[in-house]
């Protein structure tokens, strides 16, 4: 293994920096709140609603990332570190908080100054966790969502839904079908792993300020996740080309009318997604919860989703407050799940009919969003996650689970400090 400096100071003596300010500060005399986020088929609709209602206020204007979240942050991350101060709003990976917190490039919230997720009882436990670094709060949670298992009603037939990873391999491999489950270099990777971790009964890394973060993983319950991991990737039931394949190639995959696969582990985007292509195959989806590792313990299924940040170096904060409490209101919030397929945050839409009426899982899902574990929170994040990433990829390439164990604790202590990422 290579020593390195941290991907964060890599990316920014690498590439050059985007032209910074925005076009405009204002727009019919409204304040201009530059939103940059990915492209989601549902920012038209909200940003409307809220210029619609804004009364002078702000006026919302969405910038666009790419669309895979590495590119997302590596574009944010040069921009922030060059002050750019077009930078109101970001739609924050939930990843990303204590990154762009400790880093100083976005601002904390004040009590009271969030009027519709500023609490736990506003908003489900998963969620709100990912938004807070170091005893504040940094983000302010827009959508969240969890991974489910997802099965063919008519494959499966008059067998039980599997509960836990064992009965999953198990009928998988009596059906000779295999498990849509992402297997690419990526992030996704790393949400896999996390939610293993967590589900056996440990956890990644121990969150503390100033660098005070240190590395967990007890060794039993991580040998158990690098096992369903291991066979993941090496039991027949491995999808073809598993070592390229993200959450989209999977939901292609599941989703063709000639497919085998009985099983996919996947996000709820999957669902509006079959609805609009095939209504017909979309009455065959069933859906339960993330599998579990123990059967008597629920599984901690992965966390994901936006988190609103306000830029640091923002010209009107004022302006991006009121365009995060106008996008976080529940009726913006509805708009999210229905057109986009991503649950809400606010336990006050658990049981929303309209929204009931387009995720048919919303119940199951918004169980999970209180027992869903976020991703470590801590400012090396990316380190982590490259770290996880080199020893775990392909999952065919896992083989001895102490080896890779040992492997990964040294790699992750060293991520910890920024001192080795390959």
């Amino acid at each position: 293994m290579r020593a390195r400096t941290s991907l964060a100071a890599a990316v920014l003596l690498m590439a050059p920096l985007a032209a910074c300010g925005g076009e405009s500060d204002t727009a019919g005399g409204a304040p201009v709140v530059n939103w940059y986020i990915g492209n989601e088929g549902w920012l038209p609709d909200v940003i409307q609603a809220c210029n619609d209602s804004a009364n002078g206020a702000f006026a919302l204007r969405s910038e666009s990332l790419p669309t895979n979240p590495d590119g997302q942050r590596e574009q944010l991350v040069r921009r922030l570190a060059a002050e750019d101060d077009s930078i109101d709003l970001i739609g924050m990976d939930v990843v990303w908080t204590g990154e762009f917190a400790q880093a100083g490039w976005i601002s904390p919230f004040e009590q009271g100054e969030l009027e519709n997720v500023g609490s736990e009882e506003q908003v489900f436990k998963g969620p709100f966790e990912s938004a807070q670094y170091d005893g504040k709060q940094y983000g302010a949670p827009l959508n969240s969502n969890t991974r489910l298992l997802w099965y063919r009603k008519s494959k499966l037939g008059d067998r039980p839904v599997p509960q836990t990873w064992d009965e999953l391999f198990t009928t998988a491999e009596q059906l000779k079908s295999p498990i849509q489950e992402t297997g690419a270099r990526a992030e996704s990777m790393v949400v896999l792993f996390n939610a293993l971790v967590n589900s056996a009964g440990t956890t990644i890394v121990e969150p503390g300020a100033d660098g005070d973060a240190k590395v967990v993983l007890e060794e039993g319950p991580t040998l158990q996740a690098l096992d369903i991991m291991k066979r993941l990737g090496r039991a027949p039931v491995a999808p073809a080309g598993q070592s390229n394949l993200g959450e989209d190639d999977n939901r292609l995959a599941f989703q063709s009318g000639d497919s085998t696969s009985v099983f996919m582990i996947n996000w709820p985007f999957v669902y509006p997604s079959v609805v609009e292509a095939d209504p017909e195959l979309a009455k065959d989806y069933g859906f339960a919860p993330f599998p579990r590792v123990d059967k008597g313990t629920p599984a901690a299924a992965p966390l994901g989703g936006y988190n609103l940040g306000i830029g640091r170096y923002t010209k009107d904060r004022e302006a991006a407050l009121a365009a995060i409490n106008c996008l976080t209101a529940p009726e913006q919030q509805r708009t999210i799940a229905t057109k986009g397929g991503q649950p809400p945050v606010l336990r006050e839409l658990a049981q929303d009919p309209e929204i009931g009426e387009s995720l048919p899982f919303l119940a199951l899902m918004t169980e999970q969003l209180d027992t869903a574990v976020p991703r470590p929170v801590t400012p090396t994040y990316n380190d982590v996650s490259l770290a996880v990433r080199t020893v775990l990829h392909p999952l065919s390439s896992i083989s001895d689970t102490q080896k890779e164990y040992d492997e990964l604790k040294d790699l992750l202590e060293k991520a910890l400090k920024s001192q080795a990422v390959l």
